[in-house]
């Protein structure tokens, strides 16, 4: 017989790939949407959840059922990795939806076919695989390593080619043997009148924790507050989160009388897992062996994760400083599209390189809450927060359900306030008033995502709200914000007359959705980046520089465009190139339109 230890394991990273497929589909499917801003047919592909269905079909079961077949699609499902190398979404998408559909049909055969220690140990690797899924995103911050990496991919495709090869070969005996018995037993519960309400409960039990346990550190993107007091911090606190999943694991396996001692309403089965299968006297001790090596499986998956958070956290730390003490600083803002590039694949180390590239003391990324499910399920603030050694501020929570504004600072965040702007026709706009220590020295920062064009009541209200929250901001403030608005536009004029601040390039009328400004410190710099495909809109930053006095200083008025004009120290990063008017549309990430642009007091 198969060694028992070697099935659990087998069985638990083919569950892991599993899972892996069921998180990968969803952001693909809403990939084509987000490009074109409107339906493309392609979310027909989402069909491939519900093929469980089509079993229902006698002559569909008995083909499913053939070894062949079935080793085929285990096969297949395995194979699906590779999505990841394919060429273009397109075809990634197709590989996808085959690769969900093929798991989904091998987990409903093998979990009704096989004696009852067989089918108890693919629920449980299947559950295993969940575990094995969030210990590895704890170690890659947030990430799946099989969509992260080719090197990654095709090293856990192998593996998962040689756990599937074991498992064809370990299993199809005793699966055939049972296989009438189980084929009755199918057809009878698809002709049971409550079949389809088991399975939307079945289906809703799954997509609640694809959801909401997808990743450890997402719970806590749920309860975020403002600073000082944020509220649970991704890590370590998401420790707490896989310690929980483990522990409701274990209650599975307590038994009833050690159940209603300890809270009998909270849990719904009077019996423990393998209750559920019908158990021989001669399986009893194989059962007890195999819940002991689960047992062991899932505290050193938990041990794993846990030693990968304290190692990150730890490491993070030690990035994290006071920041050299400077009088100029550099704020950024980027519409980040959720951490997807142009082609559909993740743009998050892109995204790091070039933030690196910028040398931003102060960073705001738009549309970065990635925690839903469409759209990645993973954490990119807290990703980029400690690959960078930034402070981090998200908000507002995810149950908000905004884009999400993600701030990014060099410099320690002494307090914020997230904001949800009036939005009464559209989707709910986010706002960020933040006060940030420069050494000592105080600046404040209001970051907003005004809604879309078409609602002009809700960017009219939008504007008045962020306006009033300038006003009442220090002396010294700077404006991030995407307006959807051009220049000289209502909402442009209510930010600038009532908001009491100053564009940070009045003559540049070339601008509709990203706008600096800003009162109480000194312009000394604007550059605009192109985005080269890392995501749909461009970079924009500005530098600044804090006066010694703020009630008596001058500020720059003259525009010049040769760097050799002011010091070099206040330069933006030559690896952008030199001053390029109109769009640049090389693949590379370069100064346009008419910057960069540096400022001097007028003689």
């Amino acid at each position: 017989m198969f060694p028992l230890w070697k099935a659990v394991l087998s069985e638990s990273l083919l569950g892991y790939i599993s899972w892996s497929l069921y998180h990968a589909l969803p952001p693909m499917i809403y990939y084509f949407p987000l490009q074109t801003l409107a339906l493309t047919g392609l979310e027909v592909f989402a069909v491939a959840f519900f093929s469980p269905i089509f079993l229902t079909i006698g002559p569909l079961w008995r083909l499913a059922n053939n070894k062949y077949v079935l080793a085929f699609l285990r096969l297949t499902m395995v194979g699906s990795l590779a999505s990841y190398q394919a060429p273009n979404a397109s075809v990634r998408l197709f590989i996808l939806a085959v690769g969900v559909s093929s798991s989904l049909l091998v987990q409903t055969v093998t979990w009704w076919s096989g004696n009852s220690l067989q089918r108890f140990i693919r629920i449980w690797g299947f559950m295993l695989g969940k575990i094995v899924l969030l210990v590895l995103r704890i170690w890659y911050t947030s990430l799946n390593p099989v969509w992260s990496s080719q090197a990654a991919n095709t090293v856990i495709m192998t593996i998962g080619f040689i756990a599937a090869v074991e498992r064809i070969y370990s299993g199809g005996d005793r699966r055939k043997q049972e296989a009438n018995k189980t084929g009755n037993t199918v057809r009878e519960t698809a002709s049971h009148p409550y079949w389809l309400l088991s399975g939307v409960a079945f289906g809703s039990l799954m997509f609640l924790t694809l959801w909401i346990f997808g990743e450890v550190s997402l719970i806590s993107r749920w309860a975020v507050s403002g600073h000082p007091d944020t509220g649970p911090d991704p890590n370590p606190h998401g420790g707490t989160v896989l310690l929980g999943l483990a522990q409701g694991l274990m209650i599975s396996f307590w038994s009833w009388s050690s159940v209603i001692s300890f809270a009998w309403f909270l849990i719904g089965p009077k019996k423990d897992l393998s209750s559920t299968f019908e158990v021989k006297s001669n399986q009893k001790p194989l059962f007890k062996k195999t819940k002991n090596y689960i047992k062991l499986f899932l505290w050193l998956f938990v041990g794993v994760g846990l030693l990968g958070l304290g190692l990150r956290y730890k490491t993070y730390q030690k990035k994290l400083g006071q920041g050299v003490p400077k009088r100029d600083f550099s704020a950024m803002i980027w519409p980040f599209r959720f951490a997807y590039d142009n082609e559909g694949w993740s743009n998050l180390e892109g995204s790091a390189n070039l933030l690196n590239q910028t040398e931003a003391d102060f960073i705001t990324i738009i549309e970065s809450d990635a925690s839903k499910p469409f759209i990645g399920n993973h954490d990119p603030t807290m990703w980029l927060g400690e690959k960078l050694g930034f402070y981090t501020d998200f908000g507002p929570s995810t149950r908000d359900h905004t884009w999400g504004i993600m701030v990014l600072s060099k410099y320690p965040i002494v307090k914020s306030t997230h904001h949800l702007l009036p939005s009464p026709e559209g989707e709910i706009a986010p706002a960020i008033s933040l006060t940030v220590n420069f050494t000592g020295k105080l600046i404040d920062f209001v970051v907003a995502h005004f809604g879309n064009e078409e609602e002009d009541l809700d960017r009219k209200l939008q504007a008045i709200a962020v306006s009033n929250l300038l006003k009442t901001s220090s002396k010294q403030v700077v404006f991030l914000g995407y307006i959807t608005s051009a220049p000289g536009s209502r909402d442009y004029t209510e930010l600038i007359e009532n908001g009491n601040v100053k564009d940070i390039d009045s003559t540049d009328r070339d601008r509709w959705c990203s706008y600096i400004m800003y009162r109480g410190v000194i312009r000394l710099g604007y550059a605009r980046i192109s985005h080269a495909g890392l995501s749909d809109s461009e970079v924009q930053m500005a530098k600044f520089r804090i006066p010694d006095h703020v009630d008596s200083y001058a500020d720059n008025d003259r525009i010049v465009t040769d760097p050799s004009q002011v010091p070099e120290d206040i330069h933006f990063n030559p690896r952008f190139g030199s001053y390029k008017d109109g769009h640049n549309y090389e693949h590379i990430h370069h100064f346009h339109m008419s910057t960069p642009k540096y400022f001097k007091q007028a003689n």
